[in-house]
């Protein structure tokens, strides 16, 4: 049976139980237990941006220096997560380094988020504006996993499953999912809602049965790709409705998910009883 099945699973509010807070640099308000999807879906032209930012590096940089400083030279690592419309890597790199946002802008959301999550698992990322040409948002985020997760990943591993991650993170916070025995070379970062339903296509072609596992709006190709697309709803009891039409499954606890799998994909995969055996 192994080799048959693979899950992919999204991380934040998936695995993880996230507390994300944004600055609108327009009003100057921080904006607490923010969902990310709904600032960018507001209007089209919104793209979120994750760039590749060691934190000691962000630290070390004096607040006042341009946020653009981060990004010069080093526009090949910007990676676009989701947007609301199609916008080139081209377009965010050249609004980045005109933003007036500066770097004090991200260490102020980060020091928000340390207040409340331990640093083992924080993203940073930036909301860009093609028609405003210039970052409306800075976020940052801070994830720590659901109950019995680790425990959840060996049982789905033992009915011969194989595990993948596909994320809008960035791979310098999903390196840290190897302490729950994640593979690695088996993660996927900076995936856009397109590229994770591609994911979902590509590995169909070599297992039997895909499952999908994810939460929110950029989960949302890749639930309907799948074989089995399973929404949790752990971090969001109320979910967009069209999340709701596009899963076959709905799970309120990730230790629901080994469940669901044996119930849904392991009868399937086991073929028909032979009667006369």
């Amino acid at each position: 049976m192994s080799g048959d099945i693979a899950v992919v699973l999204d991380v934040a509010g998936t695995m993880l139980r996230m507390y994300r807070v944004a600055k609108d640099l327009g009003s100057g308000l921080l904006l607490k237990k923010v969902v990310t999807s709904e600032l960018i879906m507001e209007k089209s032209g919104r793209a979120l941006v994750v760039p590749q930012i060691r934190p000691d590096l962000l630290w070390r940089c004096p607040p006042d220096e341009p946020l653009s400083s981060l990004f010069k030279g080093k526009e090949a690592h910007i990676g676009i997560s989701c947007s609301s419309s199609p916008i080139s890597r081209e377009q965010v790199a050249s609004i980045l380094l005109r933003s007036r946002a500066k770097v004090s802008d991200l260490q102020e959301v980060q020091v928000a988020v340390r207040a409340r999550c331990p640093e083992e698992y924080q993203t940073t990322g930036m909301i860009v504006d093609e028609d405003l040409h210039d970052v409306t948002h800075v976020i940052s985020t801070g994830g720590t996993p659901f109950p019995g997760l680790c425990g959840v990943l060996r049982e789905i591993e033992s009915i011969g499953a194989d595990i993948y991650v596909a994320s809008g993170d960035s791979m310098r916070s999903l390196v840290n999912l190897k302490g729950y025995g994640i593979d690695l070379g088996r993660v996927y970062p900076v995936a856009s809602p397109k590229r994770k339903q591609e994911i979902v296509m590509e590995l169909k072609e070599r297992y039997g049965s895909v499952v999908m596992v994810g939460d929110g709006l950029n989960d949302l190709y890749a639930l309907r790709a799948a074989d089995l697309g399973v929404l949790s709803v752990q971090q969001d009891s109320q979910p967009a409705l069209n999340l709701v039409l596009a899963a076959d499954e709905i799970m309120g606890d990730i230790k629901e998910l080994p469940g669901i799998l044996k119930r849904r994909i392991i009868p399937q995969r086991r073929g028909p009883i032979d009667l006369d055996g």
